[in-house]
This record gives C-alpha cells, structure tokens and sequence, in this order.
C-alpha cells in the first residue's frame, strides 16, 4: 500500500543521498487513493528523526519505471508488479534485501563518480542473482496489523539495509543514514530504571 516500508527506504536514501544529482520516489503495488503513511511508519519515522509528514501513497501501476536506474521492492509481488505494471527493467529490479546481499557477496568496485558506481554496483548484481525464477527472494514483510514491536523491528531493518545499500552503491561519498531509534528494549528499561527511583 505503500504507506510504510517503501516511504522509509525512500526518507532513508534521500537522506544519504542528499548531495547527489538523484531522484528517489516511493510507489505501491495497491491502487489506492493517496494516503498518508500508516500510524506505525510516522511514529517509527520520527523515532529516526525523518519526516513522512508529506508522503502520500501512490499506485506504481499509474507511473512509468520504464527509465529507472534502480526499482526496489521488499516481496516477490513488488518486483513482479513493478515489471509488469511499472514497465521496470528486469534487470533493474530487486527486492532490497536481495540487493544488499548480491552487492555485499559482489567484487569491491571502483569508480570515481558516485553514480557511475551505482550503475556498475546494480549491473554486477544482475549478473550475480539467480538464475532461476524460482529461487526464493529474501523479503521483508509487511508489519501492517502486527504489535508495535514488531513495526519497530522492521523499520530498523529498513534503516539498516537502506544504510548499507546506500554505501554499497554510492561508495564513500555517502554517509548512511544514521538513526536515532533506540535499541529494542530500552525504553521499557528505561521506563523501569525511572520507576524504581
């Protein structure tokens, strides 16, 4: 639905990618009418310190992908939907996870422009992926509906894979986004500490 887990990777990669000459846009495999982030994704954005404030849901199916230099999705439905619906380039889509793991098993790189690096990062990872259609991609699923827990677990997974793909592609002329989320737990200990004086 696009309200959660695509708004954060994008906050993430414009944050990292801030000095770049790039465009970073969030799009959802629903055909919804636009739609603010859900309630977890705004509390788990401000928790990090991003603003989701201004995001509002879109259907990827109403824009074209067609020129793309990278498509990411976070399911097999995303990657499939963003091909067929989006006219992405199959060799220019991947779920994040997947992404992250081709470029961190991949041959270190070297190119001195950033960009130049990316698309010589993402040409290596198609090269890498599996063959096989029907290998299984690594996901990240949808925390709609789950605890509150659960949607901060998977917002800190966003960050960090969004946080090392960014590195990953850009090389060192990016810093990743660095969060201000505190680590699980804490604040129930944090909470305990207080009350006990």
């Amino acid at each position: 639905g696009n309200r959660f887990r695509s708004p954060l990777v994008a906050a993430c990669l414009r944050e990292a990618a801030k000095e770049l000459p790039v465009t970073i846009g969030s799009a959802g495999i629903l055909d919804l009418e636009p739609m603010p982030p859900l309630d977890g994704a705004l509390k788990a954005a401000d928790e990090l310190g991003l603003d989701l404030s201004e995001h509002r849901s879109r259907y990827v199916g109403s824009i074209s992908l067609r020129d793309a230099d990278l498509v990411l999705g976070f399911e097999r439905a995303h990657v499939t939907t963003a091909v067929v619906d989006g006219g992405a380039p199959r060799d220019r889509t991947f779920t994040l996870p997947e992404l992250v793991s081709l470029l961190e098993d991949g041959w270190p790189l070297e190119a001195d422009d950033p960009l130049d690096h990316a698309r010589r990062a993402i040409e290596q990872a198609d090269r890498f992926r599996a063959p096989s259609p029907g290998v299984a991609l690594p996901q990240i699923e949808d925390p709609i509906g789950t605890s509150e827990q659960r949607q901060q677990e998977t917002a800190r997974e966003i960050v960090d894979l969004s946080g090392r793909l960014a590195v990953l592609l850009f090389g060192d002329t990016v810093a990743p986004f660095v969060p201000s989320l505190p680590p699980p737990g804490r604040r129930a200990w944090r909470g305990l500490l207080r009350r006990r004086g």
